[in-house]
């Protein structure tokens, strides 16, 4: 059927829509030189009305002798970077970057441009390498400081790497919580001991099941707690793991004093049962409360208060902080860590789950999954992001657009 002439400039206007949106997008992605950055403006549950993209005319240069510049080949999208965006991260005193913010707190790339400190400490250009950095990262260029930076082996994959800076360290550290020194890298640091996961199945939580038995534990039990938990007990089997049930009493009897080690993300029942099932020597790690946090009220505060009280004082109870806490607290010890991950990484023993790979654009459309279904999401694996990517459709190209202005091409911001 023939199409009348108000039909026919319609499909006209949305075709030149689409082709002037498609050119706009490889405007900022073909020039290698200019940087890109995602920068969010205020703190807002809704990432797509904060997030947006901003050009600039060049790219970074290394300015004072520690400074370095890499070009960034993946960044991640994670739940603390979703806590950034919402307001609701516990940022030390004086440490909150101001807006506008570019979120990102991990990547992995490529040394374009050193300072002469960097130099003298065994970095240059082209050098491989990847960074904890805490903000900044979603961009195709960040500036750092040497301290901040590790060497990436040649053949690791940089997806993979850097899903072992957030993820694979933080599980590492709470199954060596109690084991210091050269003896937290020796052969098998937990040689028959029983380890006990008590969470979501989450990307953090994979990592400890499949570090825990590289790291020579027997037997892992796993009481993944979700909505739909028995959907997750063929996941939990392949890696080697015995499922239980979500509810504690299901299983307190069986496992009362046989573990070793025990790893609470949720605080069903304020920890009583996973600490019951420790043996005299056993710990138990405490690294959140999905569960309490679930209750946004002064009833669930004081629970919760409570509950980090008993923690506290339990010599048995060990509260983990997080991988960003423990970066700020002893940067050394978490570069050793990292050391070793990667060359564990290197010989293939641990295999990070990479659930999607996707461009800057896509970033505002991740963290909103993560927000609505955080379980749904890390099942598929961790979410990586290559600011080099190209997005398959320019739809989303609206978000960057802030109040409907084009963004504007400014000179690279130097701090």
């Amino acid at each position: 059927m023939k199409k009348t002439k108000s039909e026919n400039d319609e499909l006209k206007s949305k075709h030149d829509a689409k082709a002037n949106s498609k050119e706009q997008v490889l405007d900022l992605y073909d020039d290698d030189i200019r940087n890109v950055e995602l920068l969010i403006d205020a703190h807002s549950n809704d990432p797509f009305e904060v997030m947006y993209l901003q050009t600039y005319d060049d790219s970074p240069m290394a300015k004072e002798a520690d400074d370095i510049v890499i070009r960034v080949e993946v960044t991640t999208v994670s739940r603390i970077d979703c806590k950034i965006r919402n307001g609701s991260f516990p940022w030390k005193y004086g440490m909150r970057p101001p807006f506008p913010m570019c979120p990102g707190i991990d990547c992995v790339g490529t040394i374009t441009s050193v300072g002469s400190a960097a130099i003298k400490s065994g970095l240059d250009l082209g050098d491989r390498v990847a960074a904890l950095s805490l903000n900044g990262c979603t961009a195709k260029y960040v500036k750092l400081k040497i301290d901040d930076v590790i060497k990436v082996p040649d053949d690791v994959d940089s997806a993979e790497a850097v899903v072992v800076l957030q993820t694979y360290v933080a599980a590492f550290q709470c199954l060596l919580t109690n084991i210091d020194g050269m003896n937290r890298y020796s052969r098998k640091p937990l040689k028959n001991d029983k380890v006990l996961i008590v969470g979501p199945f989450g990307v953090f939580e994979r990592a400890t099941v499949e570090l825990a038995f590289y790291l020579g534990a027997r037997k892992v039990y796993f009481s993944c707690i979700a909505r739909d938990q028995p959907s997750y007990d063929t996941s939990i089997r392949m890696l080697g793991a015995k499922p239980l049930s979500m509810d504690p009493d299901d299983w307190s009897d069986e496992l009362e004093g046989m573990i070793d080690i025990a790893i609470e993300t949720s605080c069903l029942d304020r920890y009583e049962h996973s600490y019951r099932s420790l043996t005299e020597e056993g710990i138990l790690v405490t690294t959140s409360m999905h569960e309490i946090d679930k209750n946004n009220d002064w009833l669930s505060g004081i629970e919760k208060g409570w509950v980090k009280t008993w923690a506290a004082m339990n010599p048995k109870c060990f509260p983990y902080d997080g991988v960003v806490e423990n970066y700020l607290q002893d940067r050394k010890q978490f570069m050793k860590d990292v050391m070793y991950l990667f060359h564990v990484l290197e010989k293939r023993k641990i295999k990070p789950k990479i659930g999607a790979r996707i461009p800057m654009m896509k970033v505002a459309e991740a963290q909103d999954k993560l927000d609505i279904n955080p379980e749904s999401v890390e099942k598929r694996g961790m979410t990586v992001v290559e600011p080099w990517l190209l997005p398959q459709t320019y739809d989303s190209l609206t978000f960057k657009q802030k109040k409907g202005e084009k963004v504007e091409e400014k000179e690279s911001r130097e701090g």
